[in-house]
């Protein structure tokens, strides 16, 4: 059925000449998942470029046979995800909306000694804290960690001041209670962090696709 969805999803594509757009190595692309759960208690706290509340990112990986990958962290562990895989995922309730973040020229010479850093972390655990530099990743903090490395330790992206509070009240949503508690850990409220949303809206991209 996923096959066939995605031949029809290409088709629809083709006519639209949508697929005239190419991915490069490098290009972050980012996600707002329509599942519940988690997603959307990051959604509570977070906002990205427009209209979006972004709860994923990951980075695109051309190899020599010009298969692209996204290498990301996601539950369990960091991984090298197929793309189609990536964007149209099955057993989620609807595919998720992805759009594309490229570097920009200054940023460039960073890409393929990021790209092998990400490579040598696939297999290392997801972070369920969301704690810096523990060797365990989440989705965000993978991209930034990648990038700092090749860029010789100088950050691309800024780090943020982590917050779990809606901003609607200023406390801390149930949902990140919940979320912690399950897993018994301190919530890092002040923290420092980074999130797909932020990372959106730094200008050291240029958002170049929507799918």
């Amino acid at each position: 059925m996923k096959t066939i969805l995605l031949i029809i999803l290409s088709l629809y594509q083709q006519d639209r000449g949508i697929n005239d757009f190419k991915l490069r190595a490098g290009d972050l692309i980012f996600q707002e998942d329509c599942a519940s759960g988690t997603d959307n208690t990051i959604k509570a706290v977070t906002a990205g470029i427009g209209d979006y509340r972004f709860t994923h990112v990951g980075i695109v990986y051309i190899d020599d046979n010009d298969s692209v990958y996204v290498i990301e962290a996601t539950r369990p562990k960091v991984a090298k995800t197929p793309l189609d895989d990536y964007l149209y995922p099955g057993g989620k309730g609807g595919y998720p909306k992805s759009v594309v973040g490229r570097l920009k020229e200054e940023y460039i010479h960073c890409i393929p000694a990021a790209l092998n850093e990400g490579l040598t972390l696939v297999g290392k655990d997801y972070d369920d804290g969301f704690i810096l530099g523990n060797d365990k990743y989440y989705c965000s903090e993978l991209i930034y960690d990648i990038l700092l490395r090749a860029n010789n330790h100088i950050p691309v992206f800024p780090l943020n001041t982590m917050t779990f509070k809606s901003p609607d009240t200023d406390e801390i949503t149930e949902g990140w209670k919940e979320y912690f508690g399950k897993y018994n850990l301190p919530i890092p409220e002040g923290e420092p962090g980074i999130n797909p949303g932020a990372m959106s809206r730094s200008d050291v991209i240029d958002i170049v696709h929507y799918y």
